[in-house]
């Protein structure tokens, strides 16, 4: 080990560590982070930042959004297929009153479906009636946000229903017209 002059004593704590001698070497030395290097990080962790943070809104946001479609169109579906089957097997339709759509009536005069407004669920509900008794209820439509979300208009053996489904939240809103064919004996 070479001493210089001016240099401290060698002794326990006067020992410089790695660390400190790479600090005061870089400290006297020309190296360092210029201006533009600095600028260039920047912008490198802001785009980074940037892409992390749409991706957190597309995975929140978006699935939610695309969540309260699907509900919507599930509902809108499952009225469609319950609709299809009682106009199928119907041979005529009565219109109700007050918050009953009407009945349909099938070529067994004991069996009737009735759909009605279910203010409580907000939901088109579907009754099925034997001898004017009421034996079940299905919700076939969830989100009808008023008794006039939902028509039912006749000609003929052609029955035409709108239904308009909103998601819970109300950020959704979408609606179907179907054109039924009853069967006429």
């Amino acid at each position: 080990m070479i001493i210089f002059p001016g240099d401290p004593p060698l002794g326990r704590g006067n020992r410089r560590s790695p660390t400190r001698a790479w600090l005061a070497r870089l400290a006297h030395s020309e190296q360092g982070v210029s201006l533009p290097e600095i600028l260039v990080a920047t912008v490198i962790a802001a785009s980074v930042a940037g892409l992390l943070g749409t991706a957190v809104y597309q995975f929140f946001v978006v699935t939610g959004q695309g969540r309260n479609h699907l509900t919507v169109q599930n509902g809108l579906r499952d009225s469609s297929l319950w609709l299809g089957r009682d106009a199928a097997e119907a041979q005529s339709f009565t219109a109700g009153s007050g918050t009953t759509y009407g009945t349909f009536l099938s070529g067994d005069p004991t069996v009737k479906f009735r759909y009605v407004y279910d203010a409580a669920e907000k939901a088109l509900v579907r009754e099925e009636l034997l001898n004017d008794v009421v034996q079940s209820t299905t919700i076939v439509a969830r989100g009808i946000e008023s008794q006039g979300d939902v028509s039912f208009a006749v000609n003929g053996s052609l029955l035409t229903v709108s239904v308009t489904a909103s998601s819970p939240d109300g950020t959704v809103s979408e609606d179907v017209t179907l054109n039924l064919a009853m069967r006429v004996r």
